[in-house]
This record gives C-alpha cells, structure tokens and sequence, in this order.
C-alpha cells in the first residue's frame, strides 16, 4: 500500500468534497425512506380501517377491525425489523410532532365510530382527515 503525501490542489479537494456531500445525501436518504414509508403506510391502513369501521356492523366490523390491527401490527413489525440496527423510534421533535399528529386524527375517527356509526359523511371525513395528515408528514419528512 502506497502512502500519498502530497495535498490535494484546490480543483481535487472541491472535487472530493462534492463527492462526500453526495455520499452524505444517498445516505441520508437511504435512512428516511423505512421512516417516510412507514407513517404513509400506516395513514393508509388506519384511514381505510376507520372508514370501514364507521360503516359497516356484525360480522363486517369484526372482520374490519381485526384486519386493521393486523395490518398494524404487520407495519410496526416490517418496520422495526427494516430499521434494525438504528433506533426504530428516533426520539426527535419532528417524530413526535408525526405520531402526535395522527393520534389526535385517529382518536377523532375512531370517536365518529363509537357515536357517529354509519355516517358516510363524518366517516369519510375523519378518516381522510387520517389520511391527509399521514401524508403530509411524510412528505414533511422526505422534504427534510
């Protein structure tokens, strides 16, 4: 292995420098991807679970409901392996701002289907109220 001495001239250090900046970014862009899938998935997932809750009942709930929490629980579980060696659940600001966001809209959808139920208008209301906060936080994330 040969050891260089010389510095590197100012055209080979720019040159360096954009190369590391471009690493910086498909890196960082590799990270979010999981995060930014994640919260559209689970946006997508709880709004159409709510909206078939809010109008459906007997057997068709039940089969809604139970499909919506596996449905969860498959998200969390993909999600928590794909991130593996990273903490699954960064604890920063904007996270929690996210998961904040879509508890307050599903908490919402959810009450329309405990008093509300068979309402297409506050159902579908509520539940694409889900699904434009999901999606506005992923794409909050992917602009970040």
């Amino acid at each position: 292995m040969e050891h260089i001495t010389a510095r590197p001239g100012p055209a080979e250090a720019a040159r360096l420098l954009e190369h590391a900046d471009r690493i910086t970014r498909r890196a960082h862009d590799a990270v979010r991807w999981p995060y930014i899938t994640f919260i559209t998935a689970l946006g997508v997932a709880t709004a159409l679970g709510t909206l078939g809750m809010g109008l459906t009942t007997g057997d068709a709930f039940a089969a809604v409901y139970v499909g919506t929490l596996a449905a969860l629980f498959a998200l969390l579980v993909f999600f928590m392996i794909g991130i593996r060696g990273r903490s699954a659940f960064a604890r920063s600001r904007r996270w929690t701002v996210y998961i904040a966001s879509w508890t307050v809209t599903y908490i919402g959808a959810i009450a329309v289907v405990g008093w509300v139920h068979g309402s297409v208008l506050w159902s579908g209301i509520t539940s694409g109220l889900i699904l434009v906060v999901s999606l506005a936080c992923a794409a909050w994330e992917a602009r970040s």
